[in-house]
Order: structure tokens, then sequence, then C-alpha cells
């Protein structure tokens, strides 16, 4: 069985990944892209591929791949889930910069999180733009209402971007019915 993330990547198996400094959950998914900075998983939740996430490398305290992984991949299969249900691939991974621009071309709204700090904070929304030392974020209300003001996270502090998931899409099916 192979035992690093680059031979896991070459297979897109199914993986369990631990970040012990950012929280105590385990997170499972499909390996599908990585660099020396950041990491990107086809996410799988309740046994449903639930977008794509990229998390930075530096965070991961375990990644391995258990009988459990293994058997969940092959019900899953059964199913006719697997590796390979989201775009763009190949992935751009070799920065923050480079994923969000990459990511928010095909996507229009993504989750930044900066998940340590005192203050650890979820954005939702969209990227204006990123350059190597930020990215200029505008976000959306819980009711769905835009900001006026953009935040900008340093993306030295960011931890974790997701797009195309299933609570993502119920937000851009709203903002597409308010424009039509």
């Amino acid at each position: 069985m192979p035992q690093s993330l680059a031979s896991w990547l070459k297979m897109k198996g199914l993986v369990s990944i631990r970040r012990s400094k950012v929280d105590g959950y385990g997170i499972q998914g499909f390996l599908v892209g990585l660099s020396d900075e950041l990491l990107a998983l086809e996410y799988v939740y309740d046994f449903q591929v639930d977008g794509l996430m990229v998390l930075r490398r530096s965070d991961v305290s375990e990644a391995k791949r258990t009988g459990t992984d293994e058997f969940q991949e092959h019900l899953l299969k059964l199913e006719g889930i697997q590796a390979g249900t989201q775009q763009p691939v190949p992935l751009n991974l070799s920065n923050w910069t480079s994923a969000v621009q990459q990511l928010s071309a095909s996507y229009p709204l993504m989750i930044l999180e900066r998940e340590l700090g005192p203050a650890p904070e979820f954005f939702i929304g969209r990227a204006i733009r990123a350059t190597a030392a930020q990215v200029e974020f505008q976000t959306f209300t819980g009711v769905g209402k835009w900001s006026r003001k953009a935040e900008k996270l340093k993306c030295k502090q960011i931890t974790s971007l997701q797009v195309n998931t299933r609570y993502l899409g119920f937000y851009q099916r709203h903002f597409e019915r308010q424009t039509a």
C-alpha cells in the first residue's frame, strides 16, 4: 500500500488528513492535487463529494489511508462516486495566489478560512484580486447581502479554501435568481 502523498495522488485514492494544530477533526477526501505548499482534496462528507478543498501542507499533522478509507472508497465507487468530479484539472497549487486565481475563474463563490490565531475567521464570497501578499475578498452575510467593504486576507494566514460545495451552491443559485 502506498505510504506517501505523492503515491496517493497518483492513485487518486480516498485518504484521511488530520491537522491537529488547527482542529481535532479528520478530513476525508480524494487527493487530487499536491505541491510543496498546498494539497487539494475532493472533500468527502457523508458519502458525497462536497466540493474541492485546498489545505496548507504545513498544517497537516497526519495523512493516512486506512482500511476504513479503502472500504468506503469501494462503497463510493459502487454508487458511482469517484475522484475526478471537480474542475479545473490540473490544479495550480504553487501558492495561495495561484490557487485563488485559478479557482475563482471557474467558481464564482468560495470559502476562505483563517483558522489559526486569536480570532479564527470564516469568509464566504468572491475573490476580487489575489496578489502574492493578500487576497481581497468580497463577502456576503448569512442572509445573502453583499458587504460593501472588501476583506483583505494575508496569504500566509489562509489555512483552507473551498469551492463547489453544497453550501456554496445554495447561495450561488440565490444570487443567480437575483440577477435574472
